[in-house]
């Protein structure tokens, strides 16, 4: 099954989003290798494409078997859409990557993720910022994700760990090596910890400045929400930014005084309405369903966990969406998405955010072809 995916991120004219269309209308990666020409013209697919399909499919079936062995050789797991630990959020993105490659653990399903990003060139008062948003975080059920980069990526890692929070950081290139070279102790102390380095790009992949904006949609899909902790116009945190708000994603930035270069991206982002005004780790608390901050002291005071029940989890009340949905896979399971977007009265973005919510719930989970089924 692996190496289909892989075979297919492989296929030469085929981008991400095509070969996520080509998955949702054969079922899987298997299926389309094994279609015919008529099938794959009738999947939407160019005739230039279909005509040259054999040859096509072979070189990159090929690429993938060789592709298999370096993996094995490396060390290096990989897991695909059609698994169950493919992070969950990540797999309701209409440009999510077909395989991930990752040292470490991967699982982040039944936990919500916090992005956090920013400058290379952090200030004093960003780092500040950035911990005192995951300590706020502690002791509760939650990852978060990050580049790995020098400045805001290393203080949202480092202070992770500090807290005990699992924490996951995305690459831009192979897996085979770690860049900065710098944060190579602090690449293996997040594996040590119980989190994971990814990558969607194949072993030796070079490091490019192209690759680092498809790098930063992994990171905003991967969480629940972005917090930008110091950006300028310019900086690539804005990439995560913008790709967090395409996905339906809660953002927050933190503001910056006027005419601070390395802040004048959150400034616009809460100017502009694609951020929340970010002033304390109560502000993500709130929009995770976390409980307030005077609970999670009470509770470190009383020597527990200050662990508070999130949104979504089982036993709490669906709203209407997520309940007209459990309905409808009472009667038709799997059901697809164009057959729930038709039947529950919800908008796409309100539909998939709901999915999303019940499968983190461990209510519903997903099966090939974006459908989805009940759990059990």
């Amino acid at each position: 099954m692996k190496t289909e995916y892989l075979a297919l991120s492989f296929l030469k004219g085929i981008g991400i989003r095509t070969a996520n269309a080509v998955i949702e209308f054969f079922g899987s990666a298997n299926a389309f290798f094994n279609a015919s020409v008529q099938d794959c013209l009738e999947a939407g697919l160019k005739p230039s494409f279909c005509s040259n399909l054999e040859k096509l499919r072979s070189a990159a079936s090929r690429r993938a078997e060789k592709e298999m062995q370096l993996i094995r050789q490396e060390g290096i797991s990989i897991v695909c859409q059609e698994d169950a630990d493919y992070p969950t959020a990540l797999r309701c993105c209409s440009d999510a990557p077909l395989v991930l490659y990752y040292r470490g653990d991967i699982g982040v399903n039944g936990k919500q993720g916090l992005a956090v990003v920013g400058t290379r060139r952090a200030s004093s008062y960003g780092k500040e910022q950035t911990r005192q948003a995951v300590e706020g975080l502690r002791g509760q059920d939650i990852f978060t994700v990050s580049g790995l980069a020098l400045g805001i990526d290393t203080q949202a890692h480092q202070s992770s760990l500090d807290y005990g929070i699992p924490t996951y950081a995305v690459l831009a290139h192979g897996l085979e090596k770690v860049y900065p070279e710098e944060n190579k102790d602090l690449a293996q102390a997040i594996i040590d910890q119980g989190g994971a380095i990814i990558s969607e790009m194949p072993l030796h992949t070079q490091i490019r400045a192209g690759l680092f904006p498809r790098r930063n949609r992994i990171i905003a899909g991967m969480a629940q929400a972005t917090l930008v902790a110091e950006a300028s116009m310019k900086g690539g945190a804005m990439h995560t930014a913008y790709a967090a708000d395409s996905y339906q994603r809660s953002v927050f930035a933190v503001p910056g005084r006027n005419k601070d270069y390395y802040y004048e991206g959150c400034n616009y982002l809460i100017k502009t309405g694609r951020a929340r005004l970010f002033q304390n780790a109560q502000d993500i608390r709130r929009e995770m369903g976390l409980g307030d901050m005077a609970g999670l002291a009470a509770s470190n005071k009383a020597g527990t966990s200050g662990h508070q029940p999130r949104t979504g989890q089982a036993g709490s009340q669906p709203d209407l969406v997520q309940s007209a949905i459990l309905e409808l896979l009472k009667s038709e399971s799997p059901a697809s998405i164009d057959y729930l977007l038709q039947h529950s009265g919800s908008g796409l973005p309100d539909l998939l955010s709901c999915l999303l919510r019940l499968e983190l719930a461990g209510l519903i989970h997903a099966c090939p072809g974006s459908c989805y089924e009940l759990s059990g």
